[in-house]
This record gives C-alpha cells, structure tokens and sequence, in this order.
C-alpha cells in the first residue's frame, strides 16, 4: 500500500512522534510510507537539531519525507497543486492528514482521505466541517473523548484509534518505581498556556515546607520564551528553584522518564498525549487533569490519579496522596506496566492498515 500522511513539522509534538512511530512501523511491514511535512522546523520556531535527527530517522527506515512549504498556509491553492502534484508523481493510494491544512490540500484529489483529530477542541466553525465532510472518506479521534467531540462538529460517525508509541524504544527502560525518600516528577511537553505548568507550580506552592522537601520536578521541553519567562519568573517569586528544573527537548526520552519516580500532567485541554502513554509504558504512576482522553488512560491501566483541570488545589492534593500512600506508587506502577501492549504501534497501524484496506475494497 503506497500512504501519505501530512502533519505539520518535524518537531518535538506528540502526534509529529506518533505518526513517525506509525510510518516507520508500516514500512517495516513493506508498505510504502511518505510523510508531508506543512513547514520546517526553523518555520515555526522549532529546534533544528532535532529536526535533522527527525527526518534522519525517517530516512533510515525507508520513508519518503516532502515538504509542502510554509508559504502554503497564506495560499492554500498551492498546496492542493503541490499535494495533487505529489499523489499523482508517486501513485499514492490513501492520503492520511493530521491536520486541518492537510484536509484542505487534498480538496483535488480522487483517492480516499483520512482525517485525524489530534485534540478535543474544534478549533474551526460549523461552516468548515460542513466542508470537511465533502472531502474526508473518514474521520479518525485518538481517544474516545476526541471522537465523540468530532463526531459532535461533523455530524459524522469516527473511528477511534487510541494513540500510541514504538514501545520498542522502552525495552532497556522500564521498571516498577517505588516511593523513595525525595520524589521526582517528570513533566514532559510544550511550554504553552495550553498545558497549564502554572497550575503545577501554583500547587506546589501550596504545599508545606515537608512535602515540598519531598519532591522534585524535572520538566523536558520547548515552548514559548514568554511563557517560560512567567513560570521562571513565578519560581523565583515563590522560592522553588530548589524544587523545579527546565531540561528543555531530550532526544532520550524513554531515558529521561526511567529516572524518575511519578509522571505528571497539568493541562488544561489535551487530545491524548503521547506523553502520558509514555510514561504508562515505561511504568510510571501518573497525575493527571481530566482533559481529552487523559482519563480513559488511566482508567484502562489503573495507573495514577485523575484530578479537575485548572485546579490546584486538588493537584496538591493528589501529589499529597502519592507521597503519604508509599505502596500505591508501587500499585500504580505494576498496573501501568501490565496494561502496556494496548497502547503498542503495531496495534495502532494494524488498525490503520484494517481501515485503509476497508475504504479502497469500496
């Protein structure tokens, strides 16, 4: 099967790692994967370096890499011409967009196209899923939550394909945490508004000077430099510099979870992050807000704690919970680890390939 899928920049996101894991799983299988990046990295302000390791790996597992051009948001015509172009040149069978843009690309086209919804928002009005629904063949959400919110801006039923990871990557990695005297929790994810580390850093502010000693949270990430600057500038306020640290983007991040003893989450919305299954692979006991399909992970795996977003108190309280009940880390963790294979990218793309298979035997 020759499949395109179109996301928007080789960059450190959940779903530009998601599909990469899905494209590299398929062409192992020997499918022929091409993966349409939007924009480059240094486009949208993303970091380079990893760009380069990104599309490197890409390449070594036999998949073909395009670049629509960033130009293409302002003219959208040229990416229908560049896209229609590309399909035509490499007889593409299924086009698989991960974005809204992509959808609008294939607005020529006369093979089958997906569309996967990545979050819970609509992020467009009625009139441009009425749109959507006179090119997309199907819709796929990649939790339950993301799918009844797309089938609720369409009017369409979708397919629900839980987001997941190479878990291959986790092999030398994953162990069973136990309470420990000083606890390190691991953040992974953009510094953006959107996932709402104040709200962390306001609920360890809330803690007392005992639990505070307890604990230390290590974020991996980039993000906004001015949103960075308000949470530095928070943790200098309310003296947690001894407490918080920044890692920036870490290209080992089966490595960097496997140090530490709790995941947390605090976002304010969310699809379903590929963090969060990360750290349910590799083991972790999780806290997380109730956003997208943040819940269903960790009621499938029975791994952590679901707490209100945008609620500090409660997040205090949950890791309140974790330091003063030592055995429910080490609970958290053997469930996480043993609810793994669900979230397996072979799973994943065998119910990709299943959906293909169906849509082009129409």
């Amino acid at each position: 099967m020759n499949i395109l899928h179109i996301i928007s920049a080789p960059a450190s996101g959940g779903a530009e790692v998601y599909v990469k894991d899905l494209a590299k799983c398929l062409a192992s299988q020997g499918h022929n994967l091409h993966i349409a990046f939007l924009s480059n990295a240094s486009d949208v302000g993303r970091d380079p370096v990893y760009e380069e390791n990104f599309l490197n790996d890409l390449k070594s597992s036999g998949v073909n890499i395009y670049i629509i051009g960033n130009e293409t948001r302002k003219k959208p015509w040229l990416g229908m011409l560049r896209i229609k172009r590309y399909i035509s040149d490499h007889n593409i069978d299924i086009c698989h967009t991960h974005l809204a843009y992509g959808v609008f690309f294939s607005f020529l086209l006369i093979i089958p196209v997906i569309y996967t919804h990545h979050t819970i928002s609509p992020r467009w009005g009625k009139f441009t899923y009425t749109l959507f629904n006179k090119i997309v063949d199907e819709y796929v959400g990649i939790s339950k939550a993301c799918a009844t919110a797309l089938s609720g801006y369409t009017g369409r039923s979708v397919n629900v394909i839980m987001n997941a990871i190479a878990d291959d990557k986790f092999r030398k990695y994953i162990r069973v945490r136990k309470s420990e005297q000083v606890i390190t929790i691991a953040m992974v994810g953009r510094l953006n508004i959107h996932k709402d580390y104040l709200n962390m850093l306001q609920a360890l502010n809330l803690l007392d000077e005992t639990y505070k000693n307890r604990i230390r949270v290590l974020i991996a990430g980039e993000g906004d430099k001015d949103y960075k600057k308000k949470l530095v500038y928070f943790i200098e306020q309310n003296k947690l510099t001894d407490t918080v640290a920044f890692f920036g983007i870490k290209e080992n991040i089966p490595e960097f979870l496997y140090q530490a003893d709790v995941f947390l989450m605090s976002s304010s919305t969310e699809g379903l992050p590929i963090a969060l299954i990360e750290a349910t692979i590799s083991g972790l006991p999780c806290i997380v807000t109730d956003v997208g399909g943040c819940a269903e992970v960790i009621e499938n795996s029975k791994n952590g704690i679901v707490v209100p977003p945008k609620n500090s108190k409660a997040l205090a309280d949950a890791i309140i919970h974790l330091i003063n009940q030592p055995k429910l880390i080490e609970e958290y963790s053997r469930n996480a680890i043993q609810s793994s294979t669900q979230y397996s990218i072979s799973k994943s793309a065998k119910l990709h390939l299943d959906l293909y298979s169906s849509i082009l035997s129409k």
